[in-house]
């Protein structure tokens, strides 16, 4: 009745730079929300570490290094450095943290080096999405404004 119970889980960006909805992102498995909702990142210019963006545990560490996953209390954050950074194989990119790990909002996830993957011609837009939040998030709100915080997502029930 008052809401007591509910949990709530703060998202923040995961590196800093210029934040943008999920929907303004040049990759169309992201931008219509095909992996779930979220937001991006275009990493600011000497950025170079993706930190947790929220408090959990490691889920998956992408061979490849491009992605990690974090469980949070059942919600499945997803971070995507770049886009078809995939095919690099892992060239540019070393991990900072391992699969199983638990982690703290800001911990250090994975360098990357902008200059070994923009000279590979791929950008570093960084997604962040909830692959699960349309069936463990009651409401999503977004504050692009806001690094700190930039999704509130009520869990559900």
């Amino acid at each position: 009745m008052f809401g007591f119970g509910k949990k709530e889980k703060n998202i923040a960006a995961p590196v800093d730079g210029r934040i943008i909805d999920i929907t303004a992102v040049e990759d169309e498995v992201f931008s219509q929300k095909l992996m779930g909702d979220g937001f991006a990142v275009e990493p600011a210019q000497g950025a170079d570490t993706i930190a947790a963006p929220c408090d959990g545990t490691v889920r998956l560490l992408a061979d490849t290094l491009h992605a990690v996953a974090i469980d949070a209390d059942g919600l499945e954050v997803l971070i995507h450095i770049g886009l078809d950074t995939v095919e690099l194989g892992g060239k540019g990119f070393a991990a900072l943290t391992r699969q199983g790990a638990n982690v703290h909002r800001g911990d250090p996830l994975i360098r990357f080096d902008a200059g070994i993957i923009r000279g590979e011609g791929k950008p570093l837009t960084t997604m962040v999405v909830l692959t699960n939040g349309a069936q463990k998030a009651s409401r999503i709100d977004k504050h692009l404004d806001r690094p700190e915080g930039v999704l509130n997502v009520r869990l559900s029930s």
